[in-house]
C-alpha cells in the first residue's frame, strides 16, 4: 500500500546517489515539481524532504556545472490517513449463519458528496481490494472469520471500520419445538414453542398431522416469541426460515414432532364385577371402564401391570399378590381423551379366608331362639352355608343366604359352624375355610343351689373345702363349674383338700345332659383364700398386782365366729436362747368358742401362747407371738437383782442384771418401750447368771430372768436417761418395798448427788422445801405412785414406787380369826334353821344372801382367789344350798360371804 502520513502528521523522504556525493536533489510529486518553485531541492549528505501530503513521490540528483543530472528514482506511493471510519454493517444481521445462506456485507462512508472512494477489504482469508462498497457472501464453511474495510482516494486513507464476526456453520439448522403441556385441558388450549438454537431472524411455520397449520398459513411469526395457542388435539411439528428481500428463503429442517391431547368432558365410570374391594388369590374379577358417548374409543390403563388391555374389560382370571394395588381408566381416539376415572384400590389377599361365626348369646332360653352371624373378615359378596353337628342345617340348604346379613335364628342346641362361598354366575365359586364350631345351648329351667361346706366364704391356705352343686330332678347331669379349671371335676362336688390363693375366686356351676341342654348357672360361692393367719395375743394387765387374774385375748381372725375353737398356751423357755415351747394350759384341751381366757390369781411373771383351729381334720392357724405378763414381786425359785439396785440409770453408765434361783442356766431378756423383744446375748454379755449391758445397747423397757428348765423370775422396769445436757435422774428402788419399811429417794445427775431437791409424788409436791433427799420412815399403800425429781429447772423421769402388803405370820393371826369365825357361824346355823322352817311352811322358794362385814372394816383393793365351801340340805320338794365362803384380803383381813338358795 506505501507509506502512510497519520492523521495531522508527515513523513521524511530521503534520496541518494549510492556510491558518490555533492548532489543536489529535485523532488517530483504526481510527476510534477514539488514544490512547483523548486524550493526543495538540497544537498548532500541530507538528502531528506518532509512532506504531509499524499501522493506518488521521485527524486533526481544533480552536480557540477553545467549540472550534471542522474535517472529520476523510483516512485514511492505516500497516503496520508484521514479521520474517517468507516461503519461496517451485516445484512441480515446473523452472525451465526449456515452453509448456503447469503449475506451481504456494507462498508458506509459519512461523505459530502465528493468523489466516489474505493474499498478495501480485510479478512481472515486476506485482504480484498474493490470498487463496491457491498460485499455479498454465499456462506461456506471457509467464510467464517472477522471481516472490516477501509476507504481510499486521492492518496487518502480512511481508518479500518470495526471488524465483524461471522460464523459460518456446516450442516442444517433443525428447528427444535417445545410444548409446556401436552393435554388440553377441557375448554382450553396449550402453548407450543418452536426455535432454533444459536441463531436468530426466523420465521416460522406451523403443522398438524403433516399438513400446514393453519391452511392459510396465518400463523407464521417471528421471532422472538415463536409461540402458538392450539385447542385441537394432534402431532405437531415447525419449520424455521429466514432471508427473502427478494432473495430465496432459507429454511432449516422440520422439527420433532409432539403429540398433543385435547381432554374431553366425559369421564369414565370404572366398576368393578363382582364389586370386592378385597379378594383372594385365585379369584375372578372384571374391571369396566365405561365412556358416555359414541365415539370408538381406545382405552388406556393406569395399573401395575405393563399388559393392561386397550379394551374397555380388564380382566383377572385369577388374582395373585402382584394384582393389588389401585386401577383406573380413560379413553383415547382422534387425538382426544378423556380424564381419569376414579380408582378403585384392589386388595389380593395370598391365603385362603376363614369365616367366622359369632353368637351374640349361646344359651337358648326356654322357648326361645338366638342369632347367629356369619362373616369372613375383610371382604364382602358372601353367601353362607351353615352346619350342626357337622351336618348340613337345614339339610335342604334352604339357610343360605347373603351378605351383608349372614344370620340365621337357631332354637335347637348343637355345634354350629358356617362356610362361605362367593362368584357363581357361571364362574367358579370361591370358598372360605369353615369357621370354628360355637356350641349353643337349650336352657333347662332346673337352675342349681351351690352350696359350700362348712360355709366359710373366707379361708386359708392348707384348708379343705367342698362345693357342692344340687340340681332337682333324677336325671343324670354332668356338672360344668366356673372359673374353669382344667382339673374341674364333672359331678356334682368340688373338692378342694388343701387350698390355696390361686383357688381365690367366684365359683358357679350348671348341669348338662343330652341334647346341649344345660341349666342355667348357679348362684355364686365366694371364696377368698388367704395366707394362713396368725392370731394376735393380747394380755391385760400386763404387770400383775398379787394374786390378779389376768384375760388372754386372741385376736385378729376376720369374720369371727366361723367355727373357730381357741387353744391356749404357756411359753415354756426352750434349752435354746431364742425359743419358747407351748404348753397346753389346764382347760384348754378342747378350746373354747370365746376368744378371751381368763387365768385367776397368777403371781408369777409368765408368756402366754394361744392359736385357733377349725374344720375337720382340723386346720390350725400359726402360733402367735409370745406375751408376757409381769410380777415385780421376787421369788425364792427365781429373782432379778439389778446392780446399781434403782430404776433410772444414764445411758453409759455399767449396769449389770444377775439371775438367782434353783437353775444355772439363765438368760435375762427384756421387752423396750419400742415393741422390741430380745436376750442379752443380742445387746450384752452374759457371764454365767450375769448379764452386763454393753452401753450403747442400753434401752429403757422391761428386763426379766428365764431359765433352761422354763422359770421365770420376777420383772424390773428400768428406764435409760441421756447424759447430755446435765440431765438427771431419780434414785428410787427397782423392787417394791414392803409397807412399813423405811425409803429414802435422792437425786443426781451424770457426776454427783444433788442438793435443793424438790420431789414429786404423783406430780404434786408432799413437801413445800427443797431438800437433799426425801425420807419415808414407814411407806404405806398411801405411797405408791409415780415420783420425779426437780433440780435447777430440769425434771427427771417418772419412776413408779410400789409398796406391796406385810405377810402377817400365820400363828399370831390365827387366834382373832377364829375368835370371829365362831359366833358368826353360830348366828348364821340358827338363821338357817329359821329359813328352813320357813321355807317347809310355804313351800316355795326361798333366797337369802347376806354378806358378811368386814372385820377391821378395810375393803379389799385386789382380785384374790375366793375359797368355795358348798352344803347342801334337802327338806320335802326344797332344796337349799348354802354357800360359806371365806378370803383373806391383801391386808390379811378375813371377809365371809354367806348365800343360801332355796328350790
Amino acid at each position: 500500500m506505501g507509506r502512510l502520513i497519520p492523521a495531522g502528521g508527515s513523513v521524511t523522504l530521503t534520496c541518494s546517489v549510492d556510491g558518490s556525493t555533492g548532489w543536489k536533489f529535485d523532488w517530483f510529486r504526481n510527476g510534477q515539481q514539488y514544490p512547483a518553485d523548486g524550493s526543495s531541492g538540497n544537498t548532500e549528505p541530507d538528502g531528506t524532504i518532509r512532506v504531509s501530503e499524499g501522493g506518488e513521490y521521485s527524486c533526481r540528483g544533480g552536480r557540477g556545472g553545467p549540472v550534471y543530472y542522474s535517472e529520476t528514482s523510483n516512485k514511492v506511493t505516500i497516503w496520508r490517513t484521514v479521520s474517517r471510519k468507516p461503519s461496517l454493517i451485516l445484512e441480515p444481521n446473523w452472525s451465526q449463519i449456515y452453509r448456503g445462506e447469503k449475506v451481504t456485507l456494507t462498508c458506509e462512508m459519512q461523505d459530502d458528496g465528493g468523489t466516489q472512494w474505493t474499498y478495501e477489504w480485510r479478512t481472515t482469508n486476506g485482504k480484498t481490494i474493490t470498487s463496491s462498497e457491498h460485499k455479498t457472501i454465499t456462506a461456506t464453511e471457509f467464510d467464517s472469520g472477522e471481516y472490516s474495510c477501509r476507504g481510499f482516494r486521492d492518496y487518502k486513507l480512511t481508518e479500518w471500520s470495526d471488524s465483524v464476526r461471522l460464523t459460518v456453520k456446516h450442516y442444517k439448522p433443525t428447528a427444535t419445538l417445545r410444548a409446556m403441556e401436552t393435554v388440553i385441558p377441557a375448554g382450553g388450549s396449550v402453548t407450543l414453542t418452536c426455535h432454533v438454537d444459536g441463531s436468530t431472524g426466523w420465521k416460522f411455520d406451523w403443522f398438524r398431522n403433516g399438513q400446514q397449520y393453519p391452511a392459510d398459513g396465518s400463523s407464521r411469526n417471528t421471532e422472538p416469541d415463536g409461540t402458538i395457542r392450539v385447542s385441537e388435539g394432534g402431532k405437531y411439528s415447525c419449520r424455521g426460515g429466514r432471508g427473502g428481500r427478494g432473495g430465496p428463503v432459507y429454511y432449516s429442517e422440520t422439527s420433532n414432532k409432539v403429540t398433543i391431547w385435547r381432554t374431553v368432558s366425559n369421564k369414565p365410570g370404572l366398576i368393578l364385577e363382582p364389586n370386592w374391594s378385597q379378594i383372594y388369590r385365585g379369584e375372578k374379577v372384571t374391571l369396566r371402564c365405561e365412556i358416555q358417548g359414541g365415539t370408538q374409543w381406545t382405552y388406556e390403563w393406569r395399573t401395575t401391570n405393563r399388559n393392561s388391555p386397550s379394551s374397555s374389560e380388564y380382566r383377572i382370571n385369577s388374582a395373585t399378590d402382584a394384582d393389588s394395588g389401585e386401577y383406573s381408566c380413560r379413553g383415547i381416539g382422534d387425538y382426544d381423551q378423556t380424564e381419569w376415572s376414579d380408582s378403585v384400590r384392589l386388595t389380593v389377599k395370598h391365603y385362603k379366608p376363614t369365616a367366622t361365626l359369632r353368637a351374640m348369646e349361646t344359651v337358648i332360653p326356654a322357648g326361645g331362639s338366638v342369632t347367629l352371624t356369619c362373616s369372613v373378615d375383610g371382604s364382602t359378596g358372601w353367601e353362607f352355608d351353615w352346619f350342626r353337628n357337622g351336618q348340613q342345617y337345614p339339610a335342604d340348604g334352604s339357610s343360605r343366604n347373603t351378605e351383608p346379613d349372614g344370620t340365621i335364628r337357631v332354637s335347637v342346641g348343637g355345634e354350629y359352624s358356617c362356610r362361605g362361598g362367593r362368584g357363581g354366575r357361571g364362574d367358579p365359586v370361591s370358598e372360605s375355610g369353615t369357621s370354628y364350631k360355637v356350641t349353643i345351648q337349650i336352657t333347662d329351667p332346673n337352675k342349681p343351689s351351690l352350696v359350700l361346706q362348712p360355709n366359710w366364704s373366707q379361708i386359708y391356705r392348707g384348708e379343705k373345702v367342698t362345693l357342692r352343686c344340687e340340681i332337682q330332678g333324677g336325671t343324670q347331669w354332668t356338672y360344668e363349674w366356673r372359673p374353669t379349671n382344667r382339673n374341674s371335676p364333672s359331678s356334682s362336688e368340688y373338692r378342694i383338700n388343701s387350698a390355696t390363693e390361686s383357688l381365690s375366686g367366684e365359683y358357679s356351676c350348671r348341669g348338662k345332659r343330652e341334647g346341649f341342654s344345660w341349666t342355667p348357672w348357679s348362684n355364686v360361692v365366694n371364696i377368698a383364700v388367704s395366707p394362713k393367719p396368725q392370731p394376735v395375743l393380747s394380755v391385760s394387765p400386763s404387770w400383775l398386782n398379787p394374786g390378779a387374774s389376768v384375760t388372754l385375748s386372741c385376736e385378729g381372725l376376720e369374720h369371727q365366729p366361723a367355727g373357730w375353737r381357741f387353744f391356749w398356751y404357756k411359753a415354756v423357755p426352750g434349752p435354746s436362747s431364742s425359743s419358747y415351747t407351748s404348753e397346753l394350759l389346764p382347760g384348754s384341751t378342747n378350746g373354747s368358742e370365746q376368744n378371751s381366757f381368763i387365768i385367776n390369781g397368777p403371781t408369777l411373771t409368765a408368756g402366754f401362747v394361744c392359736r385357733a383351729g377349725r374344720g375337720e381334720p382340723e386346720f390350725y392357724t400359726y402360733y402367735s407371738e409370745p406375751k408376757f405378763i409381769w410380777s415385780a414381786d421376787p421369788r425364792p425359785a427365781a429373782s432379778l437383782s439389778v446392780n446399781p439396785d434403782r430404776v433410772q440409770h444414764f445411758y453409759y453408765d455399767p449396769l449389770s442384771l444377775s439371775c438367782e434361783g434353783n437353775s444355772t442356766e439363765w438368760r435375762v431378756k427384756r421387752f423396750t418401750e419400742r415393741g422390741y423383744l430380745s436376750y442379752c446375748s443380742i445387746w450384752g454379755t452374759m457371764t454365767g447368771s450375769t448379764c452386763t449391758i454393753k452401753s450403747h445397747w442400753f434401752d429403757s423397757g422391761v428386763y426379766w430372768c428365764e431359765s433352761g428348765s422354763g422359770e421365770f423370775s420376777n420383772a424390773v422396769n428400768i428406764t435409760a436417761q441421756n447424759d447430755y445436757y446435765d440431765m438427771i435422774i431419780l434414785l428410787s428402788p427397782v423392787h417394791p418395798v414392803t409397807e412399813g419399811d423405811p425409803v429414802t429417794l435422792r437425786c443426781r445427775n451424770k457426776d454427783q448427788l444433788l442438793s435443793n431437791v424438790f420431789f414429786y409424788h404423783n406430780d404434786k409436791l408432799p413437801h413445800n422445801d427443797s431438800r437433799e433427799e426425801l425420807n419415808i420412815s414407814a411407806v404405806s399403800k398411801s405411797d405408791e405412785g409415780f415420783y420425779k425429781c426437780q433440780h435447777s429447772g430440769k425434771d427427771s423421769p417418772r419412776s413408779w414406787m410400789s409398796v406391796r402388803v406385810a405377810i402377817t405370820s400365820p400363828v399370831s393371826s390365827s387366834f382373832p380369826v377364829m375368835f370371829i369365825i365362831g359366833p358368826v357361824v353360830g348366828i348364821l346355823l340358827i338363821i338357817l334353821l329359821l329359813l328352813l322352817w320357813r321355807c317347809n311352811q310355804s313351800k316355795g322358794l326361798c333366797c337369802i344372801r347376806s354378806k358378811g362385814s368386814e372385820v377391821r372394816g378395810q375393803s379389799s383393793t385386789t382380785n384374790q382367789p375366793e375359797g368355795h365351801e358348798y352344803r347342801s340340805l334337802s327338806h320335802g320338794q326344797s332344796l337349799i344350798h348354802v354357800f360359806l365362803l371365806t378370803t383373806i384380803d391383801e391386808h390379811n383381813q378375813f371377809l365371809s360371804v354367806l348365800a343360801l338358795t332355796c328350790f
